[in-house]
């Protein structure tokens, strides 16, 4: 039977995508702009140092501290495209993975983009924290106002399975501390 997934699609400027990461451990989101380039919020790993030449991104890439515009080949790094839906019903919210969907409403796919591009321009979601501010704290903020990370919800929600899975990836990626944010500290 598995889990209700969105249909294959080829993603629409506005979209809130994402791919999984390190065989599944985690996923990475951000937001398709349009003419094959995504905003992201990098995590630690990819901050320290400039990202690599990459032939389609040309001079459309933009860096700015953690926020960057990429190619959706660089985005992916080899991951399968999946895009994260909105204004789902509970019950398909509670059967589907987290991190891949949400009931709340997205705004407009002019008022996402214009969101991700004006936090782009001023590097203005505040540094890269896994736990309080990562990849899909953005996305979420981008698309409806309010942050928020579904995939770490879920697994705090999954009792001690799910903290042993958090402590995992914070072993394996370390964590900066956790500190809470609001729209107005962006």
């Amino acid at each position: 039977m598995g889990q209700p997934q969105s249909k294959p699609r080829f993603p629409q400027p506005g979209d809130h995508i994402y791919c999984q990461r390190k065989g599944g451990l985690y996923d990475h989101h951000g937001i398709y702009v349009g003419d094959g380039m995504v905003i992201h919020l990098r995590g630690a790993a990819k901050k320290l140092g400039e990202l690599p030449g990459c032939h389609k991104c040309g001079d459309k890439r933009v860096e700015n501290g953690e926020i960057a515009k990429v190619c959706i080949d660089c985005f992916l790094d080899g991951g399968t495209l999946q895009i994260f839906d909105y204004g789902v019903p509970l019950l398909e919210f509670i059967a589907r993975k987290r991190g891949t969907c949400c009931q709340r409403d997205s705004k407009p796919p002019h008022e996402v983009i214009s969101t991700a591009t004006d936090l782009l321009e001023r590097n203005g979601f505040g540094p890269y924290d896994m736990l309080a501010n990562n990849c899909e704290h953005f996305a979420v903020y981008c698309k409806t106002g309010s942050a928020a990370s579904f995939q770490i919800e879920g697994h705090i929600a999954t009792g001690p399975a799910g903290m042993l899975a958090g402590a995992a990836v914070v072993a394996a990626f370390g964590v900066s501390k956790g500190v809470s944010k609001t729209s107005s500290s962006w």
